[in-house]
């Protein structure tokens, strides 16, 4: 069995770049009030955050002084925060995303001030485009606060770096990641694929360009005959592994994942370090787990909800005795940490399972080997 153990992209220095924009929500802002259900994007933690409070209408706004703000059945209360977000122009007096608090709220109308309490606004000069009002308690609530946010994951850039397997990077045409691993990292690691070729290239700042290589993820599944050619459906691999990465400190490594006329994806992106740890025996096992659920009704019919499922192989490892120690030792740092486990290379990505050991068992069974039993658990 080969390990391999992911560096951090988080790290400082090892993310270099990406074609991938991170533009999926406009940034956080403490300034202005959100509805429930309005995402936004923290650029510096790579996480998109979704309001949990808060509503949000179309209105109409009356110039004159103070000015009115037109909100059928609006339900607020006088105090309470609240924004704009227009298609064009506000009039004089408003500036959009900044925070106005409701004032002589009627049924349908309010008027605003820019303190709580305070005096009302006057509504001067022309407006234009649509205008959305949106208000709620979640302005200057930092994205941490669990009563007004929720996290929903990583960015789209970020995704095929975080730690979920169904979480997919997708780009059209092909995904492109550049990284500095600032170790000696050999292996490369890419899961939940959905493209045609992967294309590496590590470069290093004095020898120049030391690896490129590209692979094909399309599986032939003709064997051999003219119909099944022609006819059989089109495979490919869903993961890609490489090993043979060159023995360089400052390489730069670039991850190009193409699908030609298709949006290329990835779920699952890991760079770093091998070691092998021990031989693996035959009878190595590979089932998974599906999260989804179904519910029964009385008369017998069902509503399934379908969520990820996770991967899972049980293993035996030989292992010479005057290793065992250190193997033992080398497993129990590395739980409850994500890592590539390579029960055999030869079979390709059946024996590939990123994730996390659940059990682990050693018995020294002779003078020369003893056996290590391991069942691991892939990432969701």
């Amino acid at each position: 069995m080969i390990i391999l153990d992911p560096i951090a992209v988080s790290d400082p220095g090892v993310f270099v770049s990406s074609n991938v924009p991170e533009n999926d929500y406009p940034a956080h802002s403490l300034t202005k009030v959100y509805a429930a259900g309005e995402r936004v994007m923290n650029a510096a933690a790579h996480l998109i955050y979704e309001s949990k409070t808060g509503v949000s209408s179309v209105v109409t706004l009356s110039i004159a002084s103070p000015g009115v703000i037109n909100w059928t059945a609006h339900g607020q209360a006088a105090g309470t925060p609240v924004s704009f977000a227009p298609t064009g122009a506000l009039p004089t007096g408003l500036v959009a995303g900044a925070t106005y608090y409701v004032l002589s709220p009627t049924p349908n109308a309010f008027n605003v001030s820019a303190t709580v309490g305070g005096a009302a606004i006057a509504l001067t000069g022309s407006q234009s485009g649509v205008h959305t009002a949106s208000a709620g308690p979640n302005v200057n609530k930092p994205l941490s606060d669990v009563t007004y946010w929720l996290s929903k994951g990583a960015t789209n850039r970020w995704k095929m770096v975080d730690a979920y397997n169904n979480t997919q990077t997708e780009r059209a045409e092909s995904i492109v990641l550049t990284l500095k691993p600032q170790a000696i990292a050999q292996g490369i690691y890419l899961g939940n694929l959905d493209a045609a070729e992967v294309v590496i290239t590590s470069t290093d700042p004095a020898a120049g360009v030391v690896y490129q290589q590209a692979f094909s993820l399309i599986v032939s599944s003709s064997g051999s005959s003219m119909y099944r050619w022609l006819f059989n459906r089109r495979r490919r691999r869903t993961s890609f592994l490489a090993l043979d990465l060159p023995l360089y400190y400052n390489t730069a490594v670039t991850i190009a994942i193409n699908n030609p006329g298709g949006i290329a994806k990835c779920g699952m992106c890991c760079i770093g370090p091998i070691e092998e740890i021990g031989g693996t025996e035959y009878s190595l096992g590979r089932d998974f787990k599906d999260w989804s659920t179904t519910k029964f009704n009385f008369d017998g019919t069902s509503e399934t909800t379908e969520r990820g499922y996770s991967k899972r192989m049980s293993l035996d490892l030989i292992i010479d005795n005057d290793q065992i120690e250190y193997a033992q030792e080398r497993m129990e740092g590395l739980r409850q940490k994500t890592i590539v486990y390579i029960g055999a290379a030869i079979y390709g990505g059946f024996t590939v399972v990123c994730g996390k050991f659940s059990s682990l068992k050693t018995v020294i069974p002779s003078v020369t080997h003893s056996k290590m039993a391991m069942q691991i658990e892939g990432t969701v």
